[in-house]
Formats: structure tokens, C-alpha cells, sequence
């Protein structure tokens, strides 16, 4: 209690009696104990009151979690989850970037073959002029 040992109590109590007498010491126990009563009462109410704020609180995340995860659920899929693979990418996403593993020069030259052959197809298309 407090950190006070029995004979740290048995000091206090009797320098109590010694100052205060022993007709006001009862007295002066009995205010004690009923403060701690109200004080008791009181911080029993305080928590009561807070349990009830906080479930209402509760309820109110629970419910805005809920509609937040239904907003944002795919439609048709249900319970299944979208794979970064099975979305297409956008064009202009990535330009720029190579993919890991591919050699840049490979690439360039790949593009390059394909230029030539888009050039081509279309010398041939068009009538000599």
C-alpha cells in the first residue's frame, strides 16, 4: 500500500494519536474511509461511462471498416484477390524501364529490326511515284 511498511504505518498511526488525541483520531478515520468510499464511487462511474463511449465507438469503426472494405472490393471477384500479374499494364507505364534479366542493347536492337520491318510493309504499300 503506497510503499509504506508496517512499522513506517505504526509510526504514522501513532504519531497521529499522539498529536491529534485519541478522541479525534475515530473521527478522523471515519472522513478517511468515507473519502475513499466517494473517491472509489467515483472513479468506478468514470470507467463505467468510458466503457460505454468506447463501444459506441467501437461499433462506429466497426461499421465504417466494413463499408470501407465493401467499397473497395472488386466487383465479381468476391473473395479472390487480383495477382500483379493479371493486371494489364497501361500504356506509358514502365516506358523507359527494362525488365530485369533483359540486356538494353538487345532490346534496342529488337526495336530497331522492328522499325525496319514497319518501314517495309509500307515502301511496299505505296505505289512508286
Amino acid at each position: 500500500m503506497f510503499g509504506i511498511g508496517m512499522p513506517e504505518l505504526l509510526v504514522i498511526l501513532g504519531l497521529a494519536l499522539v498529536i491529534l488525541g485519541p478522541k479525534k483520531l475515530p473521527d478522523l478515520a471515519r472522513g478517511l474511509g468515507r473519502a475513499m468510499k466517494e473517491f472509489r464511487r467515483a472513479t468506478d462511474d468514470m470507467r463505467e461511462s468510458l466503457r460505454e463511449e468506447t463501444s459506441d465507438l467501437r461499433d462506429i469503426k466497426d461499421t465504417i471498416v466494413d463499408q470501407i472494405d465493401r467499397a473497395t472490393e472488386p466487383e465479381g471477384i468476391g473473395e479472390e484477390s487480383i495477382e500483379p500479374e493479371d493486371v494489364a499494364e497501361t500504356p506509358g507505364e514502365g516506358a523507359g524501364v527494362e525488365k530485369a534479366g533483359e540486356d538494353p542493347e538487345t532490346t534496342e536492337e529488337a526495336d530497331r529490326a522492328d522499325d525496319r520491318e514497319e518501314s517495309t510493309q509500307e515502301s511496299e504499300k505505296s505505289p512508286p511515284e
